[in-house]
């Protein structure tokens, strides 16, 4: 058996309830306050309910649909989503539509490495001894959701040992406790199959598990490592484009002067000039800002 363990998504087909977005909860204090009031609120039965595969949405979630459709017909396959919003979930139960992040930088950041992993440990509810013991599990989690989730990982690694396969794409720090369970790409993937990066790692597993099935891949880590290194050897590293990382603050205001005085009129036209200019920004992120933006002018 396999469990997949996938990040959700910002992207979502629904648009949440202000009182299920984080930064409805901005001005209340302590934190431990907050993590108190959106836990009553999700457990309250008022809004409507969504199946995660209606309401998540985006080229990383379909590579993670895909990813599980592929492993589902090579062995029996679970797949679970790790939630800012619910905790761990089955990717099969019904949720309201909310906005909660672990990623950093927007208005629906739940706060920084600290605060993320006491919100995680405080909402999720999923126990690690309830997962199949005879499983394999397939860990695609974004560095920030790592970072967030990383006790209740520690506990899968005490209990399932060399089962567990942590999958990173990523050039950040790992954690120390995560290494000896790590299967690594790196940029040479995007050489070999060109994409968005910030959907890289997921992309990644897909191919992966192809080739897992096609070429029948024991589950050993080293195997996975070797497999990986034999098909991008001929390959270099992407270059990724150095771009800076505006707060939402400075962010508005270069919007603000794009279509005051330079006469942008679309959101498309603006990122393009935005990344031109050499500062980074994540598509829906800016798009939900210019529509805003736009809006108040």
């Amino acid at each position: 058996m396999i469990t997949i363990l996938a990040s959700c998504t910002n992207s979502k087909t629904k648009k949440a309830d202000e009182t299920l977005t984080i930064k409805y909860y901005s001005k209340v204090k302590p934190f431990k306050r907050v993590i108190k009031k959106w836990k009553n609120r999700i457990e309250e039965d008022n809004s409507k309910k969504y199946i995660t595969t209606k309401l998540y949405k985006g080229v990383g979630w379909k590579a993670t649909i895909d990813t599980y459709k592929i492993l589902s017909n090579y062995k029996k396959t679970e797949l679970y989503i790790a939630s800012a919003g619910y905790g761990l979930i089955s990717h099969k139960k019904e949720i309201a539509s909310y906005n909660a992040t672990f990623a950093p930088r927007t208005s629906n950041s739940i706060g920084d490495k600290k605060d993320n992993i006491e919100w995680w440990d405080s909402i999720n509810q999923f126990r690690v001894e309830d997962f199949s013991s005879d499983s394999y599990f397939f860990i695609i989690l974004p560095n920030n959701y790592l970072m967030a989730t990383q006790n209740f990982i520690r506990e899968m690694l005490e209990y399932y040992g060399k089962r567990v396969f942590i999958f990173r794409a990523t050039q950040s720090e790992v954690i120390p406790f995560m290494e000896d369970y790590i299967v690594e790409f790196d940029l040479r993937f995007n050489s070999f199959q060109t994409g968005t990066l910030s959907s890289l790692l997921s992309r990644a597993v897909v191919w992966l598990s192809k080739e897992i099935v096609t070429h029948k891949i024991p589950f050993k880590h080293y195997q996975f490592q070797k497999h990986i290194e034999n098909k991008m050897k001929d390959y270099t590293l992407y270059k990724m484009p150095k771009r800076e990382q505006l707060s939402e603050e400075k962010l508005i205001k270069k919007i603000k002067n794009m279509i005051i005085n330079e006469e942008v009129t679309s959101a498309s036209r603006g990122l393009r000039r935005l990344r031109e200019s050499g500062i980074a920004c994540e598509q829906k992120r800016f798009s939900t800002l210019f529509k805003k933006v736009k809006g108040q002018l």
